[in-house]
């Protein structure tokens, strides 16, 4: 019996086609399993040059791509979720959000929905991990990207728990997790309409979805994270290319890495420069990471304030950040 292909989503724009292209042909050309991609771009033009830009794409017989416009989840949308205005404004908001509530949207209860961003590389024959029936998987990193601090403390103030070094890169559940009932009143209670400018309000919900359903981080040994930690920033700030850091990371063993950052950028010139390449090692092997931890109140505000001590000291400005 032939196993399902596995549903992936990425939301994008024809603005990072440079490093998506990579993305999305070595998602689907390393992935050993069939692969239906749903891209979710911004409106019908895009979704006119996805379509024109995919057809040089090549994708194996068992997998496919579809081109999803942002009119027809709109639709969708209102027609699945009558009068909940909180899921309205996430989908209308930053276009990152509709990572959360598109992939909801065109899914059924027991569907699986695996979020990717368009900044990630697959550089061995690998596999998804199983998506659970309960819970939520998703990538870890070190430090956190809950942004912007009002909408932080926003979170805290509702009473809602969030998990700490959560990186989504790579999302793994099952539609039915999420109650949108709560998505909504979430959305609703931050007011998020009003953070449109910031991205990683996409963070927030993230971590609040993690700690109310539960789940583990992806396993950091084959799905990894690029950070860009104080060394790599001074050694860009003295004259390092970029690019060269991304040669230190253990591409050999790794199923995936999420080049977040400006490393997005020097990936495509570190693989045309030959700086980076795929291995194609056998990465197919199962892997499970670790739980979630909580990030509390009390271990926010005490971030908050050695971030404003380093800002005090100078010390961004010396590590180039």
């Amino acid at each position: 019996m032939t196993a399902p292909a596995r549903i992936v989503y990425i939301a994008l724009s024809s603005r990072s086609l440079p490093y998506a292209r990579l993305c999305i042909r070595t998602m689907l050309n390393n992935c050993v399993e069939a692969v239906h991609l749903r891209l979710l771009v911004d409106d019908r033009a895009e979704q006119a040059l996805f379509e024109q830009e995919m057809q040089t794409m090549p994708v194996p017989e068992r997998s496919r791509i579809e081109i999803i416009a942002k009119e027809e989840v709109s639709d969708r949308l209102h027609e699945r979720y009558p009068g909940l205005e909180g899921l309205r404004q996430l989908h209308e908001g930053h276009p990152c959000w509709r990572k959360i509530i598109d992939p909801l949207v065109l899914s059924d209860a027991e569907d699986e929905i695996i979020v990717a961003d368009p900044d990630l590389l697959f550089p061995n024959r690998f596999t998804f991990e199983a998506t659970p029936r309960d819970g939520v998987m998703m990538m870890r990193q070190g430090p956190n990207c809950l942004l912007p601090p009002e909408a932080v403390r926003a979170t805290f103030d509702l009473g809602v728990r969030l998990a700490n070094h959560v990186d989504i890169g790579v999302a793994q559940l099952r539609a039915g997790v999420v109650d949108p009932e709560w998505l909504d009143g979430l959305a609703r209670g931050l007011d998020v309409a009003r953070f449109r400018p910031f991205m990683h309000i996409e963070a927030i919900i993230w971590s609040a979805l993690a700690m109310r359903v539960g789940g583990h981080h992806l396993d950091t040994n084959v799905w990894r994270c690029w950070e860009r930690g104080r060394v790599k920033r001074l050694a860009v700030a003295l004259g390092m290319p970029g690019r060269w850091t991304l040669a230190l990371e253990p591409l050999a063993r790794l199923k995936c890495i999420h080049v977040s950052g400006p490393s997005k950028w020097w990936v495509v010139k570190a693989m045309e420069t030959g700086t980076l390449k795929e291995f194609h090692n056998d990465c197919t092997a199962p892997s499970v990471g670790v739980p979630y931890v909580e990030l509390t109140q009390a271990d926010y505000a005490r971030e908050q304030r050695l971030k404003a001590v380093a800002a005090r000291l100078g010390l961004y400005r010396i590590a180039g950040g």
